[in-house]
């Protein structure tokens, strides 16, 4: 009896530390909302994405952890751990996520800024260079329009082939 109890205990104080992994992976998803602005498709995308992380990581912590058998106090545990994780330390992880999103959009901010350099210089050579192609595009266009309308008006003769003619004796 004591051992069931136990194994109970140990299972509940497991499913407390689910219900904080849970909230963390939502501070995840709250800090990225916060440090850059996203759009409503995108949130919807994300919220979809968090709820099969969640739903994977409950459903294969009820399949390891209780062999399948479903119980009441596993749900109150899991509440147990968001509202743990909440009070106590959510807004210390939101101050690490902030610093790590911080850190994460500086670095690619640092290998972003070169690509958007070539891509604007790029951009301006071909700007620059844009009215002069059209004009030379334009002069070999007209060209070629008034030679076929030369070529078109041209009447080729006809040209007969003459046949031999066999001589009959």
């Amino acid at each position: 009896m004591d051992d069931i109890v136990a194994r109970q205990i140990i299972n509940f104080l497991q499913f407390i530390t689910i219900g904080v992994i849970i909230a963390l992976i939502f501070d995840f998803f709250r800090a990225y909302r916060s440090r850059k602005k996203v759009k409503n498709l995108t949130v919807v995308i994300q919220d979809i994405v968090y709820f099969v992380i969640v739903t994977i990581i409950v459903v294969v912590s009820i399949v390891n952890l209780l062999d399948s058998n479903l119980r009441l106090y596993i749900f109150i545990a899991i509440i147990i751990g968001i509202m743990l994780y909440i009070s106590l330390l959510s807004k210390f992880i939101l101050k690490i996520y902030d610093l790590f999103f911080k850190i994460l959009f500086g670095i690619i901010e640092i290998f972003v800024i070169p690509i958007r350099l070539i891509l604007q210089i790029i951009s301006k050579i071909y700007h620059f260079f844009e009215k002069y192609i059209k004009k030379c595009c334009k002069r070999i266009f007209n060209m070629i329009s008034f030679i076929y309308k030369k070529v078109k008006k041209v009447k080729v003769p006809k040209i007969k082939l003459k046949t031999k003619q066999k001589k009959v004796s």
